[in-house]
């Protein structure tokens, strides 16, 4: 769940660097295709980057050709001036944006928002938008499930969360707590603790200090709620002789299986960058048609007019399709 020049939004998030587009003619070579703006979180995040490629790759079989821009000051102030040439806008938003679109639906320029949740403020609040994207807490609460099944009766877990204060940290720490509240709770969470930027090196350093406080085998798995926290757990792991028989990690927003199929994490959820860009443009589809009314929108969800993305369980049994070979391939 990364801030575009400054701040690491730790969800999973982006898209392709250079500005793309996919072409001026519909899927079956008939109709001419609708315009989209697309800006992008931050094209040096990877996933950010994989989320932009395949909008714009995909934006085509949705009747919409795709303009991409990164989210830099260039690319924002780029993206107001073809106003007036887009019919729809989808954003990655950072902080402003949302603010900074009211421009386009004063315009008639329909507005989406995908992947990152949109911070809305009195001066967006009258904003009309959809929004696709995963649910932290249905997050949490999957990742807590896919823990379960791994961790013996009366297993005591730590939970390492993404910068304290991020609107995904809270929720994914509150879905994996309820969940094994609701569903396991002889489990017991020792401790939680939040890194302060999302870097491997500082997960690493709070998973050794629990075995330094806990000692090996003195309690039985972490999750954590980034790959990046994931990867410096799983280097500490092997050091110390830990694999997935004697210790459960699970984690969040894995880009492929390869710590799963190596042995070393039990479980993960990988964020379908496919899946997530063709709910999107779907979204919009509608939106551009005016036939919202047609959408699946999630009740309490955290913002209105939620198109709810689900993330993908990795595990030993399907850990062979998702391996960066594999996915590579696809």
């Amino acid at each position: 769940t990364l801030l575009a020049a400054s701040v690491a939004v730790t969800m999973a998030a982006c898209g392709r660097g250079g500005s793309s587009s996919g072409g001026g003619d519909s899927a079956d070579g008939g109709e001419k295709l609708n315009k989209l703006g697309y800006i992008s979180a931050a094209w040096s995040d990877d996933y950010c980057k994989r989320l932009n490629d395949a909008i714009v790759e995909h934006g085509p079989e949705y009747g919409l050709e795709v303009e991409a821009l990164n989210a830099s000051k260039n690319g924002l102030e780029a993206v107001t001036g073809y106003l007036d040439a887009i019919d729809a806008i989808l954003c990655q938003p950072l902080f402003s944006v949302p603010d900074m679109l009211m421009q386009f639906q004063q315009k008639d320029v329909q507005v989406g928002f995908v992947n990152i949740v949109p911070q809305i403020s009195d001066s967006s609040k009258d904003l009309d938008f959809c929004y696709a994207g995963s649910s932290e807490e249905a997050i949490g609460a999957q990742l807590a499930e896919s823990m379960s099944s791994g961790l013996k009766d009366g297993a005591k877990i730590c939970v390492i969360c993404l910068p304290y204060g991020q609107d995904n940290a809270a929720g994914r720490l509150k879905g994996l707590q309820d969940w094994f509240a609701a569903n396991r709770p002889d489990i017991e969470i020792l401790e939680v603790n939040y890194v302060e930027r999302n870097e491997a090196t500082l997960a690493q350093s709070i998973f050794e200090d629990w075995i330094q406080k806990y000692g090996v085998g003195g309690f039985d798995g972490v999750a954590t709620q980034s790959s990046m926290q994931t990867q410096g757990i799983v280097e500490s792991m092997k050091a110390l002789g830990l694999n997935n028989t004697n210790f459960i990690l699970g984690g969040i927003s894995a880009s492929s299986s390869d710590w799963i199929k190596e042995g070393t994490e039990y479980c993960d959820l990988y964020q379908d960058p496919d899946l997530e860009a063709t709910t999107a443009l779907d979204m919009m589809r509608h939106m551009v048609d005016g036939t919202t009314d047609e959408l699946e929108f999630m009740d309490n969800a955290p913002t209105k007019n939620f198109v709810n993305v689900s993330m993908t369980t990795l595990h030993a049994d399907n850990m062979d399709e998702y391996t960066s070979s594999a996915l590579a391939a696809k």
